[in-house]
C-alpha cells in the first residue's frame, strides 16, 4: 500500500513540475492563505486570481512543501481547488499543514505558499483561541423552543406550535406548523417528524411545510427517536408509540411503566432506551415490547444518548436529569449513578464528536467519556431544552426563542 502511494505521489510530482499544456505557465501563489479549524475539519480560504488553477496540498504534518510532500504518508492533493475549501475527516488535536501553488492552462506548478498549520478541535469546547465556543443567534420569537433536529437542514419546534428551519443553524426562517399546540421534540430520518401535547404528530419533507398525522393517543408526547427502520415516540403515563414511516402509528405492546417518559434514543437497530419521571428507564429490542431497568436514581431523567468514549472507542449510554443527575451504562441495561453534573437541572444530552448536555440557566457541559464533564461558556442565561448534532456542529435551543450554535 505504501509502495502504491509512493508511485501515485511521484506521478503527481512530475505533473506538478512539468505541466501539461504547451501554452501552460506557472502562476504566482495566493498572497495569503487563511485556516479556520473546526470539529474534524479545517476551512481554507485564499484570494483567487482569474484564470489561475490552484493546487492544494495538505496532510498530518508540521510542514508541507513541493520538495517534501511526496515523502509524507497521507498527504492529499487537490488539483483545481477553489476557495473556500473544507478539508474533512481530520483528527481533532492533530496538526495539519497546507500549501498551495498555481498554474495557468495546465502548466507546471508555480512557487509554493508558505506552509501553514492548524489543529482541528471539538465543537462546543472552549480553547485559548476560542474562549466562548457557543454563539447566540437572534431570538426566534417569544415562545420557548423545545425540540431541534438536523436532516438536510435544521428544524426547531416549540410552544404554541412554532416551527423554524435553517440551512446553517445561524439564519432561521419561520415555518407554519398548522397547529397551536405545544411541540416538544423533533427528529429526522428521510422525513422530519415533530411531536407534542395531546398526541400531536406532524411530518415534513422540507422542515417548512408540515402535515398532521394521527398518533392514536391524546396523551402528551415528549420525545421521538428513530433508527434505520422504526420511529418511536414516548410521552405521558408511559405512552410509547411505534411507526415504520412516521405516518401510521400504533401503541407498543407494553411500555413496562406508567411514569411519564421524557426522552428516547436508539442504538443501531437492536436497542431502544426511554427514560423519564422518578428515574424510570425502560428498554426494548424492537420498539414494541419493553422491559423496566434499575436506574439507581429517583430523580427525573430528561435526556438520554449513546456514543463512543473518545479515548477507548468503547460504547457508553448516558442519561441526565433534574439536579444534574447523571447515570451511565455500557450496554443500556445496567446503569450506574455518577456524580452530578453541577447543581442545576439538565434537560438534554446528545453525542456527536463528544457528549454535550444542556439545561437550566444556559448551562452547557461537554464530556469525552460520559462521566467527566466540563462546564462551557454558553453566551446565554436562558433555560436550554434540546440539542441537535449536525456534521461539524451542534445546535441548542431553549426558552424565549433562544438558539445557540457551536462549530
Amino acid at each position: 500500500m505504501r509502495r502504491q502511494f509512493g508511485f501515485i505521489a511521484a506521478i503527481l510530482a512530475i505533473l506538478l513540475t512539468a505541466g501539461c499544456g504547451s501554452n501552460g505557465r506557472s502562476a504566482e501563489p495566493p498572497s495569503v492563505v487563511n485556516l479556520v479549524p473546526g470539529d474534524g475539519i479545517i476551512t481554507v480560504t485564499w484570494p483567487m486570481a482569474s484564470g489561475v488553477e490552484y493546487w492544494l496540498f495538505y496532510g498530518n504534518s508540521n510542514n508541507i512543501t513541493s520538495s517534501n510532500w511526496t515523502s509524507i504518508l497521507g498527504v492529499r492533493s487537490v488539483l483545481g481547488a477553489t476557495s473556500p475549501f473544507v478539508a474533512t475527516g481530520l483528527s481533532n488535536g492533530s496538526v495539519y499543514s497546507f500549501m498551495i501553488d498555481g498554474r495557468t492552462n495546465g502548466g507546471p506548478g508555480g512557487p509554493d505558499t508558505p506552509s501553514i498549520s492548524a489543529i482541528p478541535r471539538l465543537a462546543g469546547t472552549a480553547t485559548a483561541s476560542l474562549p466562548v465556543p457557543w454563539t447566540a443567534g437572534a431570538a426566534l420569537g417569544a415562545f420557548d423552543l423545545r425540540g431541534v433536529t438536523y436532516g438536510t437542514r435544521f428544524a426547531a419546534v416549540g410552544a404554541g406550535g412554532v416551527a423554524y428551519s435553517s440551512a446553517d443553524g445561524t439564519a432561521w426562517t419561520a415555518s407554519n406548523s398548522g397547529v397551536a399546540t405545544n411541540l416538544n421534540a423533533a427528529v429526522y430520518r428521510g422525513v422530519y417528524l415533530a411531536v407534542g401535547d395531546g398526541g400531536t404528530m406532524l411530518t415534513s419533507t422540507d422542515a417548512t411545510t408540515w402535515t398532521p398525522r394521527t398518533s392514536g393517543t391524546a396523551n402528551n408526547l415528549y420525545a421521538v427517536a428513530t433508527n434505520s427502520g422504526v420511529f418511536v415516540a414516548v410521552g405521558a403515563n408511559g405512552t410509547i408509540l411505534g411507526s415504520q414511516d412516521g405516518v401510521t402509528w400504533a401503541a407498543a405492546a407494553n411500555s413496562a411503566t406508567t411514569s411519564d417518559l421524557y426522552a428516547v434514543t436508539s442504538y443501531g437497530s437492536g436497542l431502544w432506551i426511554a427514560v423519564g419521571a422518578n428515574g424510570t428507564v425502560v428498554t426494548s429490542t424492537d420498539g414494541n415490547t419493553w422491559t423496566a431497568r434499575t436506574s439507581n436514581t429517583a430523580f427525573d431523567l430528561k435526556g438520554v444518548a449513546f456514543g463512543s468514549i473518545v479515548t477507548t472507542n468503547a460504547l457508553s449510554f448516558v442519561a441526565v436529569g433534574v439536579n444534574g443527575t447523571l447515570i451511565t451504562s455500557p450496554d443500556g441495561t445496567v446503569w450506574t449513578a455518577q456524580p452530578a453534573i453541577g447543581p442545576g437541572n439538565l434537560s438534554a444530552v446528545n453525542f456527536g464528536s463528544q457528549w454535550v448536555a444542556a439545561g437550566a440557566g444556559g448551562s452547557i457541559f461537554t464530556s469525552r467519556d460520559g462521566t467527566t464533564w466540563v462546564s462551557q461558556p454558553s453566551a446565554t442565561i436562558s433555560n436550554l431544552s434540546a440539542i441537535a448534532h449536525a456534521p461539524y456542529s451542534y445546535s441548542v435551543v431553549g426558552a424565549v426563542g433562544t438558539n445557540l450554535l457551536a462549530k
